[in-house]
Protein backbone atom coordinates (compact mmCIF):
# COMPACT_ATOMS: atom_id res chain seq x y z
CA UNK A 1 0.00 0.00 0.00
CA UNK A 2 1.11 3.48 -1.00
CA UNK A 3 2.28 6.27 1.74
CA UNK A 4 -1.07 8.90 1.68
CA UNK A 5 0.57 12.73 1.88
CA UNK A 6 -0.69 14.17 5.07
CA UNK A 7 -1.54 17.48 4.15
CA UNK A 8 -3.63 20.63 6.37
CA UNK A 9 -5.50 21.12 2.53
CA UNK A 10 -7.43 19.85 -0.33
CA UNK A 11 -6.81 19.69 -3.71
CA UNK A 12 -8.86 20.38 -6.62
CA UNK A 13 -7.51 19.40 -10.31
CA UNK A 14 -9.22 20.85 -13.46
CA UNK A 15 -8.06 18.52 -16.27
CA UNK A 16 -9.91 18.06 -19.34
CA UNK A 17 -9.52 15.34 -22.32
CA UNK A 18 -6.57 14.99 -24.67
CA UNK A 19 -4.85 16.98 -22.15
CA UNK A 20 -0.78 15.47 -21.61
CA UNK A 21 -0.04 18.23 -19.14
CA UNK A 22 -3.12 17.25 -17.11
CA UNK A 23 -2.51 12.99 -17.77
CA UNK A 24 1.01 14.02 -16.06
CA UNK A 25 0.16 15.84 -13.52
CA UNK A 26 -2.32 12.83 -12.03
CA UNK A 27 0.64 10.80 -12.54
CA UNK A 28 2.59 13.17 -10.72
CA UNK A 29 0.11 13.33 -7.69
CA UNK A 30 -1.18 9.49 -7.77
CA UNK A 31 2.99 8.63 -7.75
CA UNK A 32 3.32 10.93 -4.36
CA UNK A 33 0.28 9.77 -2.80
CA UNK A 34 -1.45 13.37 -2.94
CA UNK A 35 -4.78 12.87 -2.86
CA UNK A 36 -7.05 14.99 -4.92
CA UNK A 37 -10.52 15.57 -6.73
CA UNK A 38 -10.64 15.64 -10.06
CA UNK A 39 -13.01 17.82 -12.04
CA UNK A 40 -13.43 16.77 -16.38
CA UNK A 41 -13.98 20.33 -17.85
CA UNK A 42 -14.53 18.72 -21.02
CA UNK A 43 -17.40 16.78 -19.55
CA UNK A 44 -18.35 18.74 -16.32
CA UNK A 45 -19.85 22.24 -17.71
CA UNK A 46 -19.82 23.61 -14.02
CA UNK A 47 -16.45 23.40 -13.49
CA UNK A 48 -15.66 24.46 -17.12
CA UNK A 49 -17.79 27.74 -16.10
CA UNK A 50 -15.90 28.46 -13.22
CA UNK A 51 -12.46 28.15 -14.61
CA UNK A 52 -13.39 30.73 -17.34
CA UNK A 53 -15.31 32.97 -14.76
CA UNK A 54 -11.94 32.99 -12.56
CA UNK A 55 -9.71 34.12 -15.82
CA UNK A 56 -8.06 30.75 -16.22
CA UNK A 57 -7.25 29.69 -20.12
CA UNK A 58 -5.71 26.81 -19.87
CA UNK A 59 -5.43 23.71 -18.27
CA UNK A 60 -4.75 21.28 -15.83
CA UNK A 61 -5.74 24.08 -13.11
CA UNK A 62 -4.52 22.92 -9.61
CA UNK A 63 -6.46 24.63 -6.44
CA UNK A 64 -5.63 24.18 -3.24
CA UNK A 65 -7.79 25.41 -0.15
CA UNK A 66 -5.07 27.11 1.38
CA UNK A 67 -5.16 29.39 -1.33
CA UNK A 68 -2.32 27.82 -3.56
CA UNK A 69 -3.09 27.86 -7.54
CA UNK A 70 -1.20 26.93 -10.99
CA UNK A 71 -1.87 25.77 -13.93
CA UNK A 72 0.23 23.75 -16.48
CA UNK A 73 2.06 20.18 -15.48
CA UNK A 74 4.65 21.80 -12.52
CA UNK A 75 6.03 19.02 -11.03
CA UNK A 76 8.15 20.73 -8.73
CA UNK A 77 5.08 22.11 -6.91
CA UNK A 78 4.16 18.35 -6.73
CA UNK A 79 7.24 17.46 -5.21
CA UNK A 80 7.33 20.37 -2.62
CA UNK A 81 3.23 18.87 -1.65
CA UNK A 82 5.00 15.55 -1.42
CA UNK A 83 7.60 17.08 1.05
CA UNK A 84 5.38 18.76 3.36
CA UNK A 85 3.21 15.38 3.54
CA UNK A 86 6.11 12.72 4.29
CA UNK A 87 5.75 11.07 0.79
CA UNK A 88 9.25 12.27 -0.77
Amino acid sequence: MEPTAELDYEITLYSRDQCQPCKATVRKLKKHGIPFRELNTSHDEKARDFLISAGFTEAPVVIRTDGVEWTGFRPDLIEAMAREGGTL
